[in-house]
């Protein structure tokens, strides 16, 4: 079942295989309960195992619930967290280290090229539904900055990252990657984050009382939260064959619709990645 919009063919989820999808590991899954419905995130150790480590254990401790999305930037982030540092974190606020990359291994990471050259890296792809890029020359890799990304805010110094986090809600500013740790990326629920109140331009998106801005209901792992009562999820599995001829077909658009054809370049943000909720409990607030 397909349906075309503006002459560019999309597929339906009734039409995907089930072996096209992937469910996401409900122990690096994540629930984030807006004022406006349940965003769910995955999480992505490979790349940033501390930096996930850590979101767990304050997820776990109960320390974004409440706390306000205090800097929102129209068309870029917005990010959340305890910027007036007035709450505990057990077990002390260490910082983190950078983890912007991580060496290039051919048995454990299964890259799915989109794009050699692109403009900010020697080559982009996908792996395990995550956009990433690459360095064949420096034999590094890294996860990029697309819509719905998820990474921990820092200072001036790399490893100067603590709790504080923000998700991409615009155009993809891929001038961050390698200079922040991506650790996660918004599978679901996209239209509650854009439903965030945005901050003020006078003052770069940050809000000066921060009671004005929206908060973090609450922010739990699906892993601890009772099956009856979990979001289930699926999203597209990137090393599928259809998931290849899908990035064939967005590089090389054949549609009669364009009287000007594109050149074939992709655009690794540009890439549909599609997933649909399952189930959902009638009330994810009360999810416990």
């Amino acid at each position: 079942m397909t349906r075309l919009v503006s002459g560019l063919l999309l597929m339906t989820a009734a039409a995907v295989a089930a072996d096209e999808w992937k469910m996401p590991d409900p122990a690096r899954t994540v629930y984030l309960d807006l004022p406006d419905g349940r965003v769910v995130i995955e999480l992505n150790p490979a790349f940033a195992p501390e930096t996930v480590a850590r979101f767990a254990e304050l997820i776990g401790q109960g320390f974004y619930d409440g706390l306000p999305f205090y800097r929102v930037i129209d068309n870029f982030v917005a990010q959340g967290g305890d910027p007036a540092e007035t709450r505990e974190i057990e077990g002390g606020g260490r910082n983190l280290p950078a983890e912007f990359e991580r060496d290039w291994n051919d048995d454990e990471l299964v890259f799915v090229p989109a794009q050699a050259p692109d403009l900010f890296a020697p080559e982009t792809g996908f792996i395990d539904g995550f956009p990433a890029a690459r360095d064949p020359a420096t034999g590094k890799v890294w996860l990029t900055h697309c819509y719905g990304t998820v990474a921990m805010a820092r200072g001036n110094e790399p490893d100067s990252g603590t709790t504080d986090y923000y998700i991409v809600i615009g155009q993809a500013p891929r001038y961050l990657d390698r200079n922040l740790t991506v650790f996660g990326r918004v599978v679901t629920g996209m239209e509650h984050v854009q439903r965030i109140r945005r901050g003020p331009a006078k003052t770069n998106g940050v809000y000066e009382d921060p009671a004005k801005a929206t908060d973090m209901v609450r922010i739990r792992l699906a892993s601890e939260v009772p099956e009856d009562q979990r979001t289930v999820v699926r999203r597209v599995d990137t090393e599928d064959d259809s998931f290849k001829a899908l990035l064939e077909s967005r590089r090389d658009r054949q549609s009669e619709w364009f009287h000007h054809k594109p050149p074939e370049v992709l655009d690794v943000c540009q890439v549909p990645l599609g997933a649909e909720v399952l189930k959902s409990p009638a009330n994810p607030h009360n999810a416990r």
